[in-house]
């Protein structure tokens, strides 16, 4: 199932966010009905595909679980160089949680920008996708590129750098960069050219994600560092 998170609402149901056949709305019951009577019953493994939101840029990579076998398995046949150890509290209403809460394996990738078309990407996860189709014996062929052939950064938790004034926004790293404490990563000026903020990182990782508007007002994600917090019994342990 193919999914933007572009648009996403607070009233809107996918079988992650609700799956009571009986629910109190329309949407609700869809869902439950959804994922109860043609999703769970027909799947022994499930890719939920995303893409990132309308007006930010993502790196290829995939959101899941690398503590649990069967789905480590499945990221790992995927040439991207990034994954996303996601706990399931942390992002409860995406599809796959709702999969390994039935207990089937189920994982996200996520497929650079959206409405957008980027043959090389689309390449990499196609490539992931049928390894995993031979992985499961659904078809019969020799294994493509895997996490083997990359260099794959791990990380469990994301740092999102937001805006703090309105104005016109300069990159100063790329995607998939690393990039070290306190490394300025943009900058914001207004219409005469005039920086009005700069912003560095607070982690050190990888840069996952940047926000592909030429303009940005004070709210808006600029950049979304891939890092590893440290973590209690996988529940992660922020800093006051």
């Amino acid at each position: 199932m193919a999914e933007s998170r572009e648009g996403h609402r607070s009233d809107r149901h996918e079988p992650g966010v609700a799956r009571e056949e009986n629910g109190f709305t329309a949407t609700s019951r869809h869902a439950g009905l959804l994922f109860n009577r043609l999703l769970r019953p027909n799947a022994d493994a499930a890719i939920d595909f995303h893409t990132g939101t309308t007006g930010f840029d993502v790196t290829a990579f995939n959101i899941g679980e690398t503590h649990r076998p069967d789905v480590k398995a499945m990221l790992d046949l995927y040439p991207v160089g990034q994954i996303f150890d996601l706990p399931k509290h942390a992002y409860p209403t995406v599809l796959h949680n709702a999969f390994v809460d039935a207990g089937i394996p189920a994982f996200t990738p996520e497929i650079g920008a959206a409405r957008a078309l980027n043959p090389e990407m689309i390449d990499l996860f196609v490539e992931g996708t049928m390894n995993v189709l031979k992985h499961h014996g659904i078809i019969a062929g020799p294994m493509g590129r895997t996490a083997e052939n990359m260099t794959v950064f791990v990380g469990n938790s994301a740092f999102p750098i937001l805006a703090t004034e309105g104005g016109i926004v300069e990159h100063l790293v790329r995607l998939n960069d690393k990039v070290e404490l306190g490394q300025r990563v943009a900058v914001q000026c207004n219409s005469f050219g005039e920086v009005v903020a700069e912003y560095a990182t607070p982690v050190a990782g990888e840069v996952m994600g940047q926000r592909s508007d030429a303009m940005a007002e004070p709210g808006n994600i600029l950049v979304a560092v891939l890092f590893n917090r440290t973590t209690r019994d996988r529940v992660e342990m922020y800093p006051e």
